[in-house]
C-alpha cells in the first residue's frame, strides 16, 4: 500500500472507535457484527495511512540533532519514539504470520533492537519500510484471519484485535511526536500547510 494524503474522514470518531475497540470484550463484540468486518478494515486502513503518513512527516522535519532529545531522563528520545512505531509495524502482522522483512529481527525481537537505531536516515529509511509492510499486510487480511486468535503482547486476541490496539497506540504516539515538535520549535507539517492556505 502506498502511503498517499487522505481526506480527513475518519476523524476523531474512528479514533474513539479504536480505542474502544482495542478492549477485548468490546472488540470481540465487533468482531461478530455481521458484515462490518470488510468496512471496519477499510476504515482501519484509511486511518493507519493517515497516521503513518504524519509519523514520517514529523520524522522528516525534526532536525538530525534533536532525534536524541528527550523532554526528561527516563522517557523515550525523539528517535525512539519513531522507532517504537516501526517495531509494532514489523511485529504485530509476525503475530499472525506474517514474515518481516530481510535483516529485520524477528518478531518482539525488534523491540529492544530498533531503539538503538538514532540515526534520522536510518529512522525514515524503518518508519517507510514498516509502514508499507503493515500496511500490505491489513491489505492481505481475509475475513478467517481477521477472526484466528494469536498471541499478543501475552493476550489471546483475534487478529482484528490486535489491529484496533496498535490504532490506538498510533493515536497516543503520534500525540507525543508532536508534543515533542512543538517542544523543539517545530511546526507539524500538515499544520504549517493549513497556515499557508487557511481557506482550505
Amino acid at each position: 500500500m502506498q502511503l498517499v494524503k487522505t481526506r480527513n474522514r475518519a476523524g476523531m470518531a474512528l479514533a474513539l472507535f479504536a480505542v474502544v475497540a482495542s478492549s477485548p470484550t468490546l472488540a470481540q463484540e465487533h468482531d461478530h457484527e455481521e458484515g462490518s468486518d470488510q468496512a471496519g478494515m477499510s476504515h482501519y486502513s484509511e486511518d493507519f495511512t493517515k497516521m503513518a503518513t504524519k509519523f514520517i512527516e514529523l520524522a522528516e522535519a525534526m532536525p538530525a540533532d534533536k532525534y536524541s532529545w528527550q523532554p526528561m531522563d527516563g522517557v523515550r528520545t525523539v528517535s525512539q519514539v519513531f522507532m517504537l512505531m516501526a517495531a509494532e509495524y514489523y511485529a504485530v502482522p509476525a503475530a499472525w504470520g506474517v514474515e518481516t522483512p530481510e535483516g529485520v529481527p524477528a518478531g518482539n525481537q525488534v523491540f529492544s533492537t530498533l531503539p538503538e537505531v538514532t540515526d534520522k536516515d536510518e529512522v525514515l529509511r524503518h518508519l517507510r519500510v514498516s509502514s508499507e509492510h503493515f500496511g500490505q499486510a491489513i491489505e492481505n487480511l481475509t475475513a478467517e484471519k481477521m477472526h484466528s486468535e494469536i498471541q499478543f503482547f501475552g493476550q489471546t486476541r483475534s487478529v482484528m484485535q490486535a489491529v484496533y490496539v496498535i490504532a490506538g497506540d498510533m493515536h497516543e504516539h503520534l500525540g507525543q511526536a508532536i508534543a515533542y515538535a512543538r517542544m523543539n520549535e517545530v511546526v507539524p507539517p500538515w499544520t504549517a500547510r493549513q497556515q499557508e492556505s487557511p481557506s482550505n
